[in-house]
C-alpha cells in the first residue's frame, strides 16, 4: 500500500540527471517525467505555509502521475494543483489566487518581498507521507525552461538505466524514503524483542514452578533413586513435564493470535482513525517466518530455564531426602 501510494506522485525511481534528452532516445519500457522543485512559502488571507513546489510538463500530469484529482483540467503557466489537506488548512477552493514567494529572502528595513500570484486549477487527494500538505504541482513555461532539473522521475522497468547508472543516480522510491522503512523495522525490531522479554518472563515462572513441584515431591524422587532410578531418569520426568507444559501454552497462543488475524482480515473489528492513517482498518499479516523463529527462541529459552532447577536436583542424597521425610 506505501508503494502503490507514493509511485502515483513519485514514480517507481528518480534519475539523478538534469539533462532529460539523454534517455529520451533509449528503447524502453519505462514512463519519464522531469521536474524542478524547490521550496516557496504560499499565502492566501494571512495565511501561509511552506510548501514544494515540483514543476512538471502538463502532458505528464495525467500520462505519468496519479493524482486521484477533483477535475480533469490541463494547467498552464501560472496554474498549480495542490492537496486536499493544504486547501483545507488554508481555506483555498478551485479558482482561488494564492501568492507564492521564495524562501531565500533577506529581510531589512528596504526590503520588498516579490512574489507572484498562482490559480488554483485543482486539488487533489494523497496522504502519503502527508505529501497533500506540502507538495503542490505546478506546469513548465515552454518558453523559459529552467536550465538545470532536479530530476528524472521513472515508472516501469528501468533494467536498461540501470546497467548504466550508479545506485547514487538511479534511486529507487524505498530508498527515497529510508528513514521511514528504517523507523518501521525499528519498531518491529522492538516489538519482537519485547515478545522475547515476555517469553523470558514467563520462562522464569515456569523455572520457580518446576522448582516448587520438585521439593513436594522430594520423597518419591527418593524412592525412586532408592529403587535404582538414576538422577538422569528423574530429571527427564521434570524436562518432559516442564516442555509438555509450556509448549501447550506457546501452541494455544499461537493459534489464539492466528485466529485473531484470520478474523480481522475477514471482519476488520479493529478500526483505525482515517484522519491519521491511509486506511480505515488494521491490516494483519501472517508470517510463518516469524512465527518459526518465535517458536525456536521459545523452545531454546524454555529448554535453559527448565534446565536449571534439574542441575540442583542432581545434587541431592536420596537417603538425605528420605531421613527428611520420615
Amino acid at each position: 500500500m506505501l508503494g502503490n501510494e507514493t509511485k502515483k506522485i513519485y514514480g517507481d525511481y528518480i534519475l539523478l540527471d538534469s539533462n532529460r534528452d539523454s534517455i529520451r532516445n533509449i528503447n524502453n519500457d519505462f514512463k519519464y517525467s522531469p521536474f524542478y522543485e524547490e521550496e516557496f512559502f504560499i499565502l492566501n488571507n494571512k495565511k501561509q505555509s511552506l510548501i514544494k513546489l515540483k514543476t512538471i510538463f502538463s502532458d505528464k500530469i495525467d500520462n505519468f502521475y496519479d493524482l486521484n484529482r477533483s477535475n480533469d483540467t490541463s494547467i498552464n503557466k501560472n496554474d498549480i494543483i495542490i492537496g486536499n489537506s493544504l486547501s483545507e488548512r488554508m481555506n483555498i477552493s478551485i479558482g482561488d489566487s494564492v501568492s507564492i514567494y521564495d524562501t531565500n529572502i533577506s529581510i531589512n528595513s528596504l526590503a520588498v518581498i516579490e512574489d507572484q500570484q498562482f490559480f488554483v486549477k485543482d486539488i487533489y487527494q494523497n496522504r502519503i507521507l502527508r505529501s497533500d500538505e506540502f507538495l503542490v504541482f505546478g506546469a513548465f513555461d515552454e518558453d523559459n525552461l529552467p536550465g538545470e532539473l532536479s530530476g528524472i522521475e521513472l515508472l516501469g522497468n528501468v533494467d536498461v538505466l540501470q546497467k548504466k547508472y550508479s545506485k547514487d543516480k538511479l534511486i529507487s522510491w524505498q530508498d527515497r524514503n529510508r528513514q521511514l522503512f528504517d523507523a518501521t523495522e525499528i519498531e518491529k525490531k522492538i516489538t519482537f524483542f519485547t515478545l522475547l522479554l515476555i517469553i523470558i518472563v514467563a520462562s522464569f515462572n515456569l523455572s520457580s514452578s518446576i522448582v516448587q513441584i520438585s521439593t513436594k515431591k522430594t520423597r518419591e524422587m527418593a524412592i525412586l533413586n532408592a529403587f535404582g532410578m538414576n538422577e538422569r531418569n528423574i530429571s527427564m520426568i521434570f524436562l518432559v513435564y516442564g516442555y509438555l507444559l509450556s509448549l501447550t501454552a506457546i501452541v494455544c497462543g499461537i493459534l489464539s493470535g492466528l485466529l485473531i488475524v484470520i478474523i480481522q482480515n475477514q471482519f476488520g473489528f479493529i478500526v483505525l482513525n482515517p484522519e491519521f492513517y491511509l486506511i480505515d482498518r488494521l491490516p494483519m499479516e501472517i508470517s510463518f517466518k516469524e512465527i518459526s523463529i518465535l517458536l525456536s527462541f521459545s523452545i531454546i529459552i524454555i529448554g535453559i530455564f527448565v534446565s536449571l532447577p534439574l542441575l540442583l536436583m542432581r545434587k541431592i542424597n536420596p537417603i538425605i531426602l528420605i531421613n527428611k521425610n520420615i
